[in-house]
């Protein structure tokens, strides 16, 4: 598996046990300020706020070199749907 670094919303406790358990790299979304892969939030009061600069680093910062950030709003998606859009890094297929 890829190494993926995925900050998760405070109150996700399931989606953060389940993803690690799967083997991804999980802190604490309004706390951790180094590089990240995705954001796994729930809802539709996301604060983007708690993306900051140090979230996202220049291209040519090595291993990283997709700049963004991947977010995924967990409301309705199981640990496994979320798995698989973290692995495909896209929502859904395009058919």
């Amino acid at each position: 598996m890829v190494f993926i670094i995925v900050a998760v919303q405070k109150g996700l406790d399931a989606v953060k046990n389940g993803l690690k358990e799967k083997g991804f790299e999980v802190v604490d979304l309004e706390t951790y300020s180094y590089p990240i892969d995705a954001i796994v939030y729930e809802g539709d009061s996301f604060q983007i706020s708690y993306v900051s600069r140090n979230n996202m680093p220049e291209m040519i910062m090595g291993k990283r070199s997709n700049y963004g950030v991947f977010m995924i709003n967990s409301l309705g998606k199981t640990v496994g749907e979320i798995v698989d859009m973290l692995k495909k890094r896209y929502y859904s297929p395009l058919f």
